[in-house]
């Protein structure tokens, strides 16, 4: 049966699907976050409620969930200590006057937690840290040009977005440098013919995209990292926000061996609270200083109150081996069950994070029916981004998983 035929909305949805496509403008707008991005009908458009690893939609469907909120909810959907961490600080203050004393707690845990650090700032989204730290690199060594690398996600902000491509907004992104991916020489020689006008490298730890596999740094492409700092005073502004807390307790750097001048965190910080963070070395101090920075609800104390029962909680029930030890039963269901069915696929990325493409599948077609038959049987698996996995899901929720994911193999037709 086609997805057309077959949506997985029920009459709520459907109809929730048609007041939004009149009042919201569509495209990139939201994109990532709507069920569109797998394609209507394939993943469930709206939810209404959600506890642990899984999720309820308008219909009332219930759905074991892969996404986690596209990464924040760590321990997963409402953890009762968060929550609770959460209700005690709103019953206080939310917002007020000047600084809630949780201001100065979350940073004193955040810079504790990461060796080296001296200072930090706290924000609502990632792109807002992740810029910020920008600017400290800019404001420090006084150069303007920064250095990415192709197709390198780094949130939302139009100067570091990497779509649209450049038209109306070229003069906007003429000081971002997109180099390619684990391409030591080239990094090495733009650094040396361009050192005194690179304020920085902004790095994800992963080339991790949707609809492609996974691609880990080099051991080469680190050492010229590492290089350009210590040769060229380059700053290593370092984007954990997507994988912070899911490739190491401490850092997602902190494996790949190096030693970021800023760290920018969010996402799983709140476990589904708002709140970012960055935290960076003593010689941007002075830079930081002169930044002007600030907006409404940066100063919300709720929310860095459920940080640090996160913090507290991740380290106290040790979900990083958790959700490693899940994420390794999980890859290894997936594997025997497509091996069973008789689909190749490949299953990149840490085991915590994991991208499931299926072979000979060009334009993902193949991957959206099996999206789509795993969705109607009670698992989100999405079919462009990557999974992710949470201290709430339990060995059972992994079987019944794969058990789900055997059939919707079975009913996936081959490649032709």
């Amino acid at each position: 049966m086609s997805i057309a035929q077959d949506p997985v909305d029920g009459p709520i949805g459907q109809a929730l699907w048609a007041r939004a496509d009149q009042v919201l403008p569509g495209g990139g707008i939201y994109y990532s976050r709507s069920a569109d991005f797998a394609g209507r009908g394939v993943l469930p458009g709206f939810i209404a409620s959600a506890q642990g690893c899984r999720v309820t939609d308008v219909d009332g469907r219930t759905y074991i969930d892969f996404l986690c909120a596209n990464g924040p909810n760590i321990l997963g959907y409402r953890h009762p200590e968060v929550e609770a961490a959460a209700r005690r600080q709103a019953e206080q203050q939310t917002s007020a006057s000047f600084f809630p004393p949780a201001l100065v707690e979350v940073i004193e845990r955040l810079v504790a937690r990461v060796p080296g650090m001296a200072f930090g700032v706290t924000s609502k989204n990632g792109s807002e840290v992740v810029s910020l730290g920008v600017r400290m690199a800019r404001q420090h060594t006084g150069r303007r040009t920064v250095i990415t690398f192709d197709r390198a996600y780094h949130g939302s902000d139009p100067e570091l977005a990497n779509r649209p491509p450049p038209g109306p907004l070229s003069d906007g992104v003429r000081d971002i440098v997109r180099l390619p991916w684990n391409d030591p020489q080239r990094l090495a020689d733009h650094c040396a013919a361009h050192a005194d006008t690179t304020a920085a490298i902004l790095l994800n730890p992963l080339d991790q995209n949707p609809g492609l596999q996974t691609v880990a740094p080099s051991p080469e492409f680190l050492g010229a990292i590492r290089a350009a700092q210590a040769r060229h005073d380059i700053q290593l502004v370092f984007d954990d926000v997507r994988h912070g807390f899911r490739l190491d307790p401490v850092g997602s750097f902190r494996p790949l061996g190096l030693e970021p001048d800023v760290a920018a965190f969010g996402k799983a910080l709140g476990n589904g609270y708002a709140i970012s963070a960055l935290v960076a070395r003593e010689h941007l101090r002075a830079a930081a200083r002169k930044i002007f920075y600030t907006s409404t609800f940066m100063f919300e104390a709720s929310a860095m109150a459920a940080a640090m029962a996160m913090l507290e909680i991740y380290e106290r029930d040790n979900v990083f081996a958790h959700i490693t030890a899940m994420g390794e039963r999980l890859r290894a269901g997936i594997l025997a069950a497509a091996a069973k069915a008789g689909q190749a696929i490949t299953y990149t990325g840490p085991v915590t994070m994991p991208t499931l493409l299926l072979a000979d599948d060009p334009g993902g077609a193949r991957l959206k029916m099996f999206a789509r038959a795993a969705s109607g049987r009670g698992a989100i698996l999405h079919p462009n981004l990557n999974w992710n996995l949470s201290g709430a899901h339990q060995p059972a929720d992994i079987d019944e998983t794969i058990a789900i994911a055997a059939e919707a193999f079975a009913e996936t037709p081959g490649p032709g």
